[in-house]
């Protein structure tokens, strides 16, 4: 298991064009939870899940299909849904 010290949105660990990396559900709930700008962090989230689908769909058209990198893709595309999910479950809860 990784040693993981990411406690707020800047010590998170990023890929190189920023993206977050989130490596099981549990790191994207605690990622929704720790964040104090829920609104940025969804917005940034959708905008990367759409982002992952568009490549998803670039490495499909290809003619061999590297499924490898589909599969990567698919997984990130679904840590960011999960953690969007907890956003919006939280922002129910607060007054």
């Amino acid at each position: 298991m990784r040693q993981f010290n990411a406690h707020t949105f800047d010590d998170w660990p990023r890929r190189m064009n920023e993206e977050l990396i989130f490596e099981t559900t549990n790191e994207a709930i605690y990622f929704a939870n720790i964040t104090d700008d829920r609104l940025g962090a969804y917005n940034l989230l959708k905008k990367w899940r759409e982002r992952a689908y568009k490549e998803i769909k670039a490495v499909k058209a290809k003619r061999t299909i590297n499924f490898n990198r589909a599969f990567d893709l698919a997984v990130r595309a679904q840590f960011y849904r999960e953690c969007m999910e907890e956003i919006e479950r939280l922002n129910e809860e607060e007054p």
